[in-house]
């Protein structure tokens, strides 16, 4: 084997690592099959939320209005809202178990505020 040929191989090796480096320590890319709580602002997407990552989700807007939604394994709740109807916080969960058999189904909406919260179910 001659010096090229060595070169050629010793990079051809370093590309192979060097890309096994990089597809195991990148983020992990969030699949289209995961069960998802799908939060919007006057009808614009403001952040998804996998229900396998739990967490409550400030919504604060400019006008003062603010919205708090619990996301948990199971689906997600407006825990409270600024607006003076309180009917987002009547709707109660929505959850993977009754989003089919709900009034409004998967969609938790608060119009004055025109946050929704939508329960995204991968079947």
């Amino acid at each position: 084997m001659d010096k090229k040929n060595a070169v050629v191989i010793a990079a051809v090796a370093a590309l192979a690592l060097l890309l096994l480096g990089f597809a195991v320590l990148r983020p992990q890319v969030k699949t289209a099959e995961e069960n998802m709580a799908i939060i919007t602002v006057d009808g614009k997407e403001y952040t998804r939320v996998p229900l396998s990552r739990p967490q409550t989700v400030t919504v604060r807007q400019k006008d003062g209005s603010v919205n708090v939604i619990e996301v948990t394994e199971r689906g997600a709740v407006m825990q409270s809202s600024t607006c003076g109807n309180q009917l987002c916080v009547k709707m109660g969960e929505v959850t993977l178990d009754n989003w089919q058999f709900r009034p409004n189904q998967q969609f938790i909406i608060c119009l004055p505020n025109r946050v929704s919260v939508e329960l995204a179910v991968t079947e």
